[in-house]
């Protein structure tokens, strides 16, 4: 079960793991892949998902959700449960 975290603190995790998925795809850029079988010396996808799950939270809990249309608001809600699980398993 993930713990949950107060805004600034989701906001920290956010913007970390998303940083380092960035700083990962620049190096791709940069230097190409990281070796003969993976694209990425680090886990790219993983970081920007579990950067999402947190953005969702944070933006669900202020006024912004209130601008969404019920139909949007089932959209994010599915999207962040898919994502639940996944990030659940790389916390394990």
């Amino acid at each position: 079960m993930i713990q949950p975290l107060k805004l600034h603190e989701a906001a920290l995790v956010a913007a970390h793991v998303a940083t380092e998925a960035a700083a990962e795809l620049l190096r791709f850029v940069r230097e190409g892949a990281s070796s003969d079988q993976f694209a990425f010396g680090e886990e790219v996808a993983g970081r920007l998902a579990e950067a999402l799950f947190y953005a969702i939270d944070i933006e669900d809990s202020g006024d912004a959700a209130d601008l969404l249309t019920d139909g949007e608001k089932a959209t994010i809600a599915n999207l962040r449960a898919a994502l639940q699980p996944f990030i659940e398993g790389r916390a394990s």
